[in-house]
């Protein structure tokens, strides 16, 4: 049995990894996802940990709520309802269109369901608390997100008949059954904690809430590789095209959000465009049943890589967006 001493290092060690990892956490979900490269046989093994790590991140954005912020952005909805409408409903239809108009639904199933994820999915669950670390208005994103999950049962049904006729795997009200339970289900237990823990305990404990964030990202980007590593080895020109291809359609929705949205002030228009350029591929392969063509597949893997470095690339430019507008009078 192990002695006291032995049990309270072991915990100081592990506030002290939190805290590091909290306070550090743009470089470290940045690292996780190339260490992920590097840990295929482990891969397989915590696949079946993809939906617990989304219900976690989303719990841990739940935490941090702050009722009173809720409260004042839903008292100004637009900026949060635009967005929602922007990123669930009016881009995903375009893309759909742009699709239909050229043909792509002749070409290729696999080309059908990567475009599918990436233009219906909502936010990724973690928006809010990179949001939050940079110092911006979080509460927005996580209303934000919130409004996005809410629709997404029947905007991603509706997009994913509209491209995916024959695949579609999952009845929508399945789908909006099972979509909700993973937003009721987090946001109960996050308000259970923060009014267990209190306000001002979960304040003092923000880097560890961060550093959780991190070691979850972390277990999730290990199970997205699984079979990275071994395509990249074996088709290494099309590993790169997928590489170069998932940067470019994330830049590409990132920064038409920001403009679109520029009008509405920095940081509203910043905070859409992160969500917007980071989509909750995991979500849209569950709800396809988890079995989806091999190129689907490889673009969620990909896609990891954009969602995991834009922290670390998008830093400085949310930093200097806090900074403006707090010197603004």
């Amino acid at each position: 049995m192990p002695s006291p001493t032995f049990v309270i290092s072991g915990l100081k060690l592990i506030n002290a990894l939190l805290r590091f990892l909290g306070r550090n956490g743009t470089n470290a979900v940045a690292i996780s996802i190339f260490l992920g490269l590097f840990l295929p046989g482990i891969a397989e093994a915590l696949r079946i940990l993809l939906t617990p790590a989304i219900f976690i991140l989303l719990t841990l954005s739940f935490i941090r709520v702050d009722n009173a912020a809720i409260a004042q952005q839903l008292t100004h909805p637009l900026p949060a309802i635009a967005a929602v409408l922007w990123q669930m409903l009016i881009l995903p239809l375009l893309a759909t269109l742009i699709c239909l108009t050229i043909g792509l639904d002749q070409i290729d199933l696999g080309v059908l369901t990567a475009l599918f994820m990436v233009s219906a999915a909502p936010p990724v669950m973690s928006t809010p608390i990179f949001i939050w670390m940079f110092g911006l208005n979080g509460a927005l994103a996580l209303t934000i997100s919130t409004l996005a999950l809410i629709i997404a049962p029947f905007s991603t049904a509706l997009f994913a008949y509209l491209l995916l006729p024959d695949t579609l795997q999952v009845a929508p009200l399945s789908l909006a059954t099972n979509l909700a339970m993973f937003l009721i289900g987090s946001a109960g237990l996050g308000r259970l904690l923060y009014y267990v823990l209190g306000a001002e305990r979960i304040s003092q404990a923000t880097d560890h809430i961060n550093g959780i964030n991190c070691v979850v990202l972390f277990i999730f980007a290990i199970a997205a590789m699984d079979g990275v590593t071994d395509f990249a080895l074996t088709a290494p020109f099309k590993a790169t095209a997928l590489f170069i291809g998932v940067f470019a359609i994330a830049g590409v929705q990132l920064l038409i959000t920001f403009l679109i949205f520029y009008p509405a002030g920095k940081q509203t228009a910043f905070i859409a465009a992160y969500g917007t350029g980071s989509r909750n591929l995991g979500l849209m392969v569950a709800a396809l049943g988890g079995t989806i063509p091999e190129l689907a597949w490889l673009f969620f893997a990909f896609a990891q890589f954009p969602i995991y470095l834009l922290p670390w690339i998008l830093r400085p430019v949310a930093m200097h967006i806090g900074k403006t507008e707090t010197a603004a009078p």
